[in-house]
């Protein structure tokens, strides 16, 4: 702190220095701690509150450390008799004199020395405004208009001030702060604010011209002074009344003519009511003030206001109003209306509010009468304009009634001449006004009808009264559809009397309905017709074969033809029951008639039901059977609603189904028979095939063990038994062929052949094919030449992409045909030629007649085996490789040409004895080659040969890759099938297929090389067992053999453990079906360790029969007969899974 004493920091910065001995004494104000006494603050003196005020916990200080310039305005300040404040400091903290207390009000005396923010918070952003200025300028700064709320008698009033704000500085010029002196301007204000209101009432209500316009700008005059008059509710009373009539005179009805403050939509219940009778409300006080003529303060709490102000949601005595004027409006001395103000609620009503309510009543009052006259006026005005309207409407009425009306008008003299008529009645005349002078009442209608027109004119003119009739007018009648030659009305004529009383004219008024004539016609025409119709259709309900019949909603009938009534036996009586059906329904069908009713009830769609009667058989003969079947229905019903949603009826239709039944039970019976004698046919060929295939495999097994033993021997030797050896192996292969061709359309009619298409080199294959010939061509001495068409060096085709087991099937089958037709001929050639085309062939470029097509392409399905293609066909890209096989043999007649291509179908019956076959060969061919998307055909004649052809469709494809190892594909008749548990194809093939294999064949070698495998064969044909347990041992096989499935087990179940299992299917005791259960039970037990591979070798080549083998557990299937080579491959594939 600085010498000398404290400091008091200003707002500019500066630090004076005040003397030390600074205290209440040099204010001249002795302090109560040194007299010892204390004041209450509110009743103390204000220099005795200043002495006890705590300056230091205020933003002025202590007063010792007041300023020189502070304790100088303080004393002035409190000197002062007028109401002075002084705001010091940068807070502005106030001071203020005696003369001030009546502004604070309450606030006194906690305000001394706060904040003016705090203290004078209403008002303060105006002040502040001007002290800032001031604190820049150092001039003297007046506020107007500022408004404060101080508390009088208990009550906040409004309090007006100017203030005229005086700069305090110091030495230097710096201002400390400001002196305030206000100026109290409420009166001047209150005058000023209700002086506008009056001017504004004066010049509005001037300008209005009725009663109820003066009301509404007596209210928009008001709200100009919503200070004072912040609520208003406006009355007017019945001018008719007078306030000082005696009370058994009329009441006074008041009507709310307007509002201010309050929405009128609250005042509904209070738009109108009676002085006279509101006794116990606010009336009494009302009559009361309005006969005193003065106002008539009310508090808020007064009684009389209650049921007014419930009835606007002020309830109780929670008012927004302390005051309330009730204000008389005067025209005369007649009251015109009163008003409900509500005083401004920070005013008291005084001297001065009076005037003012005053002056508001007489401006309007002094307006009353000129509005009432100028409403009187313009009232007149408008009777005036009315009435000289009326007499302009009355005048035009009748001819605008006339020319308006759809009734024709004529007025006609006593000769029945027309003196007037309007366009309708012209126009259904048919006349033309232009003729009015010459026109007669007579000209009007049909001459049939004049001499009614006579009769009912002399009526008129004798009676003087008139009456009505109907004519028809010459004009014809046109309307859409509707005509007629004439027009109709209904014609009335009155007589037109003068003063006497004598007949002066005839009025004729005539009304057109023609087409209310056309219609009753129509009507009357299709109401004959509509009889005529019912008839007809109840004549057809009565003689349709289908019942008919319509029921109420709960069943009882209402008519039913005589069909219905012959399902159920009933009579012609009426039928009393409802649902009378349901005693003839069989007792399983009742529930779902009763239900079938039910959904009609509510369903607003057609319901069925079919059921069986009782006592009632449908029969049919044929021949010497005779087939008996249950009668049965089916009723159909459609429920037709009321408007409000309940059954008016419903209508069943009833048909006789017995013979669509019988049709059915006869058709079943037909197809179990026809199933029953397929399945016969299937197990027969099952067991053609089992007790061929069995010896097949035998032979060939035997066929195979030579060929082994003679490729040991020396080459001599190989010459010499290669020639004995080859027709044995031959013939075998030509039993098996015929089996497998049986079998191929046992497949076909499945529709289980897959079309599996591969990149392959067509004249390769070709030539591949007829090596498997070389022998048979060899004995027989026929020469085959392959002709390789230009077309295919033209188009560059090399490869395509086709199924080569199905198009070597079709080649071979052609060939073997022409070395068997063409082997007695004395000239044996046959040419074999391979074309393409871009576009499918037609017959005469290949110079045969096709077959007619009977069967749709396969499907393709995807390629099997170890080389992968990829893009090999182009979609957009489509070849035809035709093959024709022409030979020299004898020929066929045009009889024998039509029976080649059918199932079991030779030329003749001596051809099988003659050339042997099982005409299968063939009908087989046509059918792979519609599957292939080609056609066959043939040409022929006696002793000239035959042509056989066909094509298939292709697509080009690039080279594929293949090993080098191989550079032709080697062709293999094999027939076999061996198949994984998964489905999948160990060596390409399926029964009746040709193989097709890559690699040259070598002498097989042994699947391991460290250990052999130790295989079970299951075999009950005891041949076929030794045979094939040789093979394997020479191929260095453990074998050991089992004659059936029980011995099988028994093996199983020993010590030693088997790589594989191969089982046949068919065989005593146990077959290979419940050997593989077994077995698979006992690995699931625990009692046999891991999974021994079962491999089912079976005659059952069917692919049910497979399927279900590998179902029960086989890992895979081999169809006899076999190679041995390919029966190896399937072990190894198998083994290697496991």
């Amino acid at each position: 702190m600085p010498k000398g004493g404290p400091t008091v920091q200003h707002d500019e910065g500066h630090t004076l220095q005040k003397p030390e001995n600074c205290g209440t004494a040099q204010l001249g104000i002795e302090s109560s701690e040194k007299t010892g006494c204390t004041l209450k603050p509110s009743t103390a003196s204000i220099h005795q509150l200043f002495r006890d005020v705590d300056w230091s916990k205020s933003a002025v200080g202590p007063m010792a450390n007041w300023d020189l310039e502070l304790r100088h305005m303080a004393r002035f300040l409190l000197a002062d008799t007028s109401p002075a404040v002084l705001f010091w400091g940068n807070q502005c903290s106030i001071i203020y004199n005696e003369a001030y207390l009546p502004m604070l009000g309450n606030r006194h005396p906690d305000a001394m020395g706060m904040a003016a923010s705090n203290v004078l918070s209403s008002i303060w952003d105006q002040l502040v405004r001007a002290i800032s200025r001031q604190r820049q300028t150092g001039r003297t700064e007046t506020c107007e208009g500022t408004m404060l709320l101080a508390e009088n008698n208990g009550y906040l009033e409004e309090i007006y001030f100017d203030w005229k704000l005086v700069p305090v500085t110091n030495d230097e010029g710096d201002v400390k702060g400001s002196y305030g002196i206000p100026s109290n301007m409420t009166r001047e204000v209150n005058y000023s604010r209700q002086n506008q209101c009056i001017r504004q009432l004066s010049r509005l209500t001037g300008s209005a011209i009725s009663v109820k316009e003066l009301w509404n700008k007596l209210l928009t005059s008001l709200s100009y002074d919503s200070k004072d008059i912040p609520f208003a509710l406006l009355y007017s009373l019945d001018e008719q009344l007078g306030i000082t009539a005696a009370p058994s005179e009329p009441n006074y009805p008041c009507h709310l003519e307007g509002t201010i403050g309050i929405d009128t939509d609250r005042l509904i219940e209070q738009e109108y009511f009676d002085l006279a009778c509101d006794l116990d409300g606010f009336a009494p006080a009302m009559i009361k003030a309005l006969k005193t003529d003065s106002i008539l303060i009310l508090e808020a709490g007064d009684p009389s206001f209650h049921k007014l102000f419930n009835g606007l949601g002020w309830e109780g005595y929670e008012l927004p109003y302390e005051q309330f004027a009730v204000v008389s409006i005067k025209e005369g001395d007649k009251l015109a209306a009163f008003m409900i103000v509500g005083l401004n609620p920070c005013r008291r009503y005084d001297s001065q509010f009076c005037d003012f309510l005053q002056l508001v009543a007489d401006a309007v009052s002094s307006q009353i009468s000129r509005a009432r006259l100028s409403e009187e006026v313009a009232r007149h005005n408008e009777l005036a304009q009315r009435a000289q309207l009326d007499r302009k409407r009355s005048d035009m009425r009748f001819s605008r009634f006339a020319e308006r009306s759809i009734v024709g008008l004529a007025v006609i003299d006593m000769e029945g001449k027309i003196l007037y008529a309007n366009d309708a009645w012209y126009k259904f005349s048919g006349l033309s006004p232009a003729d009015q002078q010459n026109l007669s009442w007579f000209d009007s209608v049909v001459p049939e009808d004049v001499g009614l027109l006579v009769e009912w004119q002399k009526k008129v003119l004798k009676e003087k009264n008139g009456g009505t009739f109907q004519i028809r007018s010459k004009g014809p009648f046109r309307r859409g559809h509707m005509y007629s030659d004439y027009r109709t009305g209904i014609c009335a004529c009155y007589s037109d009397l003068n003063e006497e009383g004598e007949v002066e004219s005839v009025m004729i008024l005539t009304m057109d309905i023609s087409e209310l004539k056309w219609t009753e016609q129509q009507l009357i025409s299709r109401s004959r017709a509509l009889e005529e119709s019912e008839m007809k259709w109840r004549n057809y309900a009565e003689h349709c074969p289908l019942g008919i019949c319509r029921t109420d909603g709960d069943g009882y009938v209402q008519y039913g033809n005589n069909a219905w009534r012959s399902f159920y036996g009933f009579g012609p009586e009426p039928v009393p029951d409802p649902q009378p059906w349901l005693p003839w329904v069989r007792e399983d069908y009742v529930q779902s008639c009763k239900d079938f009713f039910s959904r009609l009830q509510w369903s607003r769609d057609p319901e069925s039901v079919e059921f069986q009667l009782v006592n009632k058989t449908y029969t049919i003969s044929g021949g010497d059977a005779t087939v008996t079947n249950g009668a049965y229905v089916v009723a159909t019903g459609f429920t037709q609603f009321r408007e409000d949603g309940t059954v008016d009826h419903i209508d069943f239709w009833v048909t006789d189904i017995s013979g669509q039944k019988m049709a059915v039970k006869v058709l079943t019976d037909k197809m179990e028979e026809a199933i029953r004698s397929k399945t016969q046919q299937e197990r027969f060929m099952d067991m053609i095939s089992h007790e061929i295939r069995n010896p097949l495999s035998a032979v060939l097994h035997c066929s195979e063990e030579i060929i082994d033993s003679i490729k040991r021997c020396s080459a001599m030797q190989e010459r010499v038994f290669d020639k004995t050896i080859t027709p044995n192996s031959s013939a075998a292969a030509r039993d098996k062929q015929i089996v497998d061709d049986v079998l191929t359309v046992s497949k076909l009619d499945s529709d289980l052949l897959v079309v599996s298409p591969i990149p392959v080199q067509p004249m390769a294959l070709v030539r591949s094919s007829l090596k498997i010939f070389n022998a048979e061509l060899k004995m027989t001495d026929t020469r085959v030449t392959v002709v390789e068409d230009n077309s295919l060096a033209a188009l560059g085709l090399e490869w395509v992409l086709l199924d080569p087991k199905r198009f070597l099937q079709i080649v071979i089958n052609l060939v073997t045909n022409a070395i068997k037709f063409t082997k007695t001929s004395k000239v044996r050639e046959i040419v074999v030629t391979v074309s393409t085309q871009t576009h499918k062939p037609l017959p005469y470029e290949l110079g045969v007649d096709f077959v007619p097509r009977r069967y749709s392409h396969a499907n393709r399905a995807s390629t099997t085996g170890s080389i992968e293609l990829k893009d090999i066909a182009d979609p957009g890209l489509d070849i035809f490789l035709s093959l024709s096989v022409k030979d020299t043999g004898k020929g066929l007649t045009i009889n024998e040409k039509t029976q080649v291509f059918k199932r079991f179908a030779q030329a003749s019956p001596k051809t099988h004895i003659e050339y042997g076959g099982s005409g299968l060969g063939l009908f087989i061919s046509r059918q792979i080659t519609e599957m292939l998307g080609g056609e066959i055909g043939m040409t022929s004649s006696p002793g000239t040969g035959c042509t056989f052809a066909f094509y298939v469709k292709t697509h080009r494809c690039e080279v594929p890759y293949l090993p080098p190892t191989s550079t032709e594909p080697v062709i293999r008749l094999s027939r076999s099938t061996s198949l994984t548990a998964d489905g999948t194809a160990v060596t390409p093939g399926e029964e009746g297929d040709i193989n097709i294999i890559d690699t040259p064949q070598g002498p097989s070698t042994p699947l391991r090389e460290t250990s052999p495998l130790s295989i079970l064969v299951v075999e009950d044909n005891l041949v076929n067992q030794k045979v094939l347990c040789k093979q394997l041992r020479n191929r260095d096989f453990i074998v050991q053999a089992a004659n059936d499935g029980r011995d099988a087990l028994d093996a199983v179940l020993a010590p030693s453990p088997f790589d594989v299992i191969l089982c046949d299917i068919e065989m005593p005791i146990m077959d290979g079906i419940e050997f593989t259960r077994e077995i698979r039970k006992l690995e699931r037990e625990g009692k046999l360790a891991g999974h021994i591979p079962i491999l089912g070798v079976t005659a059952n080549v069917r692919s049910k029969q497979i399927s279900g083998a590998i179902e029960v557990g086989m890992d895979g299937v081999t169809t006899k007969p076999y190679r041995i080579d390919e029966l190896i491959a399937h072990i190894s594939s198998v083994c290697s899974r496991h």
